[in-house]
């Protein structure tokens, strides 16, 4: 991400405004942003950007930000920008999560501080995967992932994953056409230039879905969930047959990464629960600085395989015993509840 980007100054600028986020995301959770525990059968997947350690909108944050997640009471945490936190994830998991001991998996070999990716859960696990090795864009900074035991002998592989943002960036070129659309100017930026912002991030899933996800699992039929911050938006719900959705503004773009995986077998969860796109499960952004017009869901968790979905939503609202302020992190958390088998 380049330090002065337009992402990083607002970012850095939201730390100092004020007042509540309000609600973006959709689901079954309830006002507070707790969704009910899960059926029998089901394991519940959580993935979250947790921003800097979840010290991003303030160093005091982290506490609030555990309250959430404890409340949020995933089986299996996808974790993004842990840096530092994750020992204190898993023990706060554990204590207070009723789920058991959970174990909290360093996916990026690295130091407290570029240690961004982790997975937790209280779910046995089978084994660690590999390593993504060769290729040309993937490292354990973007993907990682293990394979957990459930209920019935059934086995699950969860993979956590991260895409480079990149400036210009999809998102933020899609939001200034839709300015100009509601100004009544022309947009600024032609199809083919917001298709090309995102090359980086279809580049690192083609890799990813191509060569290392069968790679790491050794090919087979286990079931497969994969989340995190996918750093662009997701191409169905931009297609042409969704241009007159609510806050698209009669716009489409033939946008390709999240097409690698969904051409690869892998259902996008979130939008499995919610079919209808003007459902939008925002996840950029909930600071106050970063209110765009058009729907940013760059935050996703994929499955592929004996996967159903029975519930999905995004998470941006604070908890009512906190007080009013802004949201623990920079994205929403995102949730979906399947069953396996």
């Amino acid at each position: 991400m380049s330090g002065l980007s337009r992402r990083s100054v607002l970012r850095t600028g939201a730390l100092a405004a004020a007042g509540a986020a309000g609600s973006l995301g959709t689901g079954s959770a309830d006002a507070a942003g707790v969704p009910p525990r899960p059926g029998p059968g089901t394991i519940r997947v959580l993935t979250w950007n947790i921003y800097r350690g979840g010290t991003g909108v303030g160093a005091g944050n982290l506490p609030f930000l555990l309250d959430q997640l404890v409340a949020l009471r995933p089986d299996v945490y996808l974790a993004v920008e842990t840096y530092g936190a994750g020992d204190r994830i898993a023990r706060e998991l554990t204590r207070r999560a009723g789920r058991g001991r959970f174990t909290g998996i360093k996916i990026t070999d690295a130091a407290a501080g570029g240690d961004n990716l982790w997975i937790f859960t209280h779910l046995p696990v089978v084994r660690v995967h590999a390593k993504p090795a060769g290729g040309t864009h993937i490292s354990d900074f973007n993907l990682g992932g293990v394979r957990l035991r459930l209920p019935g002998r059934r086995e699950l592989d969860a993979f956590v994953l991260w895409c480079n943002y990149t400036d210009p960036w999809d998102g933020y070129l899609i939001d200034e056409n839709a300015a100009a659309i509601r100004a009544g100017l022309t947009p600024r930026h032609s199809p083919a230039d917001v298709v090309a912002a995102g090359r980086r991030q279809t580049a690192h899933v083609d890799e990813i879905v191509r060569r290392h996800l069968p790679a790491m699992t050794g090919g087979g039929d286990v079931p497969i969930v994969i989340g995190g911050d996918v750093n662009t938006l997701p191409a169905a719900d931009w297609s042409a047959a969704h241009a007159g959705a609510p806050n698209h503004f009669g716009m489409a773009y033939d946008l390709t990464a999240t097409k690698v995986l969904t051409d690869a077998g892998f259902v996008d969860t979130f939008r499995a629960a919610e079919p209808d796109v003007a459902v939008e499960g925002r996840t950029w952004s909930p600071l106050p600085t970063e209110r765009l017009i058009t729907p940013q869901r760059i935050d996703m968790i994929f499955a592929k395989g004996a996967v159903r979905v029975h519930d999905a939503a995004t998470v941006d609202t604070r908890l009512p015993q906190h007080d009013p302020g802004t949201f623990y992190s920079d994205h929403a958390a995102v949730w979906t509840d399947v069953s396996v088998g």
